[in-house]
């Protein structure tokens, strides 16, 4: 007797952990430097394009074979043909991957909350008189010299990796029922705090400067094929496509659940969310850019110096007393961590799901397995030297090896698996949804898309090759970067050759 599927208590349940797992880090440190180093406000053209043409009709993709087989990622391209269950795999390996490291960011996050919590009764902050960069190299991560040498460990790292675990753990332990009921707190909480902070940005001088570079559009820019490149990059890794996440996901609805309207509500409440943050970041950015007398362009915009440094010392700038700008910090902070730990525990499940699928393991042993296993691979980026590790395995898995995952699912959805299958699937999610789709999904599904990775990854190959990646030697690369890309690859094929529980419900 098959075993019964776990089931979301609700469609809101659903659509709140998607959006919960689409919205994450990066629309807060990536998407607003993405818009500003590429045309400003003409960026959002492109941008919608991207969405519209690649993002949801993937999204669409995803959930619709999630809901069709009731499966993982694994289980689901092996619904599509046996011999394609390792794009499944491949597919959440390099999410689990990534969760190594980025539970890591959060551990850092746990670091300021702390600091800054302590503020809010002493009145004062750990970093002062411009000195948030420094306190982020020499305390927090307590930076090594280069790559190579890899120092001692980060003892505050590790206490905040294993916090950071033990809520993924109980997060997920219980299925997709306690999921549900923790994104109904998770998933509101970092809006109204960014909310807040986006409020307390625009009524800074210097807020209007910054939304200027944020807003006004930059023409010229459209015709650089770059910012047409940087544009879909956006739309791929802020939507979870690729991660085996959406499929896990869509598999504990019902068959007859609705498809495209979801994607649609995902997407844009992705995109929503993004856009706000470019207002609360480039207000405030232009505030910082007054008080220290600096040229906003000159301001680091995106990535770990934006949140760990940039955001840090606008917050020791504002015209506030010490326990106000300690509280204020508590906020930034504590959306980061609610953002962080969403994404997180999402790609875990997604891991879970598949191997439940495979293996029918005990839900809260193989749960415990994959936390006390991701916390013990997230040790190695604990040292001092793991600030420089994780940026290349962060490059090598998400920049390459999302994009090659995307691109595959892409080339085996149009292609490989048919047109007579792909009609039965464009049949199969119109029987089922609000909204149909028709010829346009077809045609980005089958050429847009695919076309489009494939520039994007030739343009990075063809960078790569010509600049390197920043100054890190060339073993440093290796042992970070390709070594984890390539182990990712060849775990899928063996899982896929592995003969599982699973199988016989097939």
């Amino acid at each position: 007797m098959a075993e019964q599927r776990e089931r979301w208590n609700s469609r809101t349940a659903f659509i709140m952990a998607a959006v919960g797992s689409a919205i994450g880090l990066g629309n807060v440190w990536r998407f607003p430097g993405t818009c500003f180093n590429n045309g400003g406000g003409a960026f959002f053209i492109p941008y919608f394009i991207a969405l519209l043409t690649a993002g949801i009709p993937l999204m669409i993709v995803e959930y619709g074979i999630g809901s069709r087989f009731q499966g993982s990622a694994a289980k689901a391209y092996k619904g599509l043909g046996k011999k394609y269950e390792w794009v499944g795999w491949w597919a959440v390996l390099v999410g689990l991957g990534i969760s190594f490291y980025y539970c890591v960011i959060l551990a850092w996050s746990w670091d300021y909350c702390i600091a800054c919590f302590q503020g809010i009764f002493t009145g004062d902050l750990p970093w002062q008189a411009g000195q948030a960069g420094e306190y982020f190299k020499n305390e927090v991560t307590q930076r090594s010299e280069d790559a190579l040498t890899p120092g001692g460990i980060v003892w505050s790292a590790v206490a905040g990796l294993a916090a950071t675990w033990i809520v993924v753990y109980l997060s997920i332990v219980k299925g997709v029922l306690r999921v549900g009921k923790i994104v109904m707190i998770t998933v509101p909480l970092p809006l109204v705090l960014l909310l807040i902070l986006a409020i307390r940005g625009l009524t800074l001088p210097g807020a209007m400067d910054g939304l200027s570079y944020y807003l006004a559009p930059e023409w010229s820019k459209l015709a650089d094929p770059q910012t047409w490149v940087a544009a879909y990059g956006q739309v791929f890794f802020s939507l979870s496509v690729g991660w085996g996440i959406l499929i896990a996901y869509a598999s504990y609805r019902p068959k007859d659940s609705d498809v495209v309207n979801n994607a649609y509500i995902t997407s844009f409440a992705n995109c929503g969310f993004s856009f706000l943050a470019g207002f609360a970041v480039f207000s405030t950015m232009g505030y910082l850019g007054v008080a220290m007398n600096t040229p906003i362009g000159d301001i680091q915009m995106s990535g770990f110096s934006l949140a760990f440094t940039s955001y840090p010392t606008a917050i020791e700038n504002f015209q506030m007393n010490g326990h106000l700008q300690a509280a204020l910090g508590l906020g930034f902070f504590v959306m980061l961590l609610t953002l962080g730990v969403d994404s997180a525990f999402s790609i875990v499940e997604a891991v879970a799901t598949a191997m439940h699928d495979k293996f029918k393991m005990n839900r809260e042993k193989l749960t415990r397995l994959l936390c006390v296993g991701g916390f013990a691979m997230g040790l190695v980026f604990c040292f001092q030297a793991g600030l420089y590790w994780l940026d290349i395995t962060d490059k090598y898995l998400t920049d390459y090896g999302l994009t090659v995952v995307a691109l595959v699912q892409a080339v085996l959805v149009g292609w490989v698996i048919g047109s007579k299958k792909l009609r039965r699937l464009m049949d199969d999610v119109n029987e089922r949804s609000e909204l149909s789709i028709g010829t346009f999904w077809w045609v980005c599904v089958k050429f847009i898309t695919p076309l489009v990775l494939i520039v994007i990854l030739v343009l990075a190959f063809l960078d790569l090759l010509k600049n390197g990646y920043g100054d890190y030697p060339r073993l440093a690369l290796v042992v970070a970067g390709v070594v984890p890309a390539v182990v990712v690859f060849l775990v899928s094929f063996l899982l896929q050759s592995m003969k599982g529980a699973g199988d016989v419900d097939d």
